[in-house]
């Protein structure tokens, strides 16, 4: 069974508790709304176990063991954590993700 699979069977009991979405809001509450790794404030946040529900049953419903993130750190770490490489980020892709990330604060540049 993959890492994804086994890691789905463990959190998903966790995730579908009213638990669980008193403790998600005191979380993002905690974290002042915001990725606690990038900081980013818009779009969805995810609530992350530090250490994961399947190697720390008991830490579940911990809210030290939960973090804010956003889709594309929460995915980083899990990665990480699975056993892949962590990205290589070239200075020509940092340069894009910027130029991006500009445009969406000023889609209409001065030209």
């Amino acid at each position: 069974m993959g890492m994804i699979r086994e890691h789905r069977r463990f959190s998903r009991p966790v995730l579908k508790t009213k638990r669980w979405q008193v403790l998600r809001h005191v979380v993002l509450e905690r974290d002042g709304w915001a990725c606690v790794d990038c900081g980013q404030t818009r779009g969805r946040l995810e609530i992350d176990h530090i250490k994961p529900v399947r190697t720390n049953p008991e830490l579940a419903f911990d809210p030290s063991n939960c973090a804010t993130r956003c889709p594309s750190c929460h995915t980083k770490k899990t990665r990480i954590e699975c056993g892949h490489p962590a990205p290589i980020i070239t200075p020509e892709r940092q340069a894009w993700g910027q130029a991006v990330a500009d445009l969406a604060t000023n889609p209409n540049p001065a030209t």
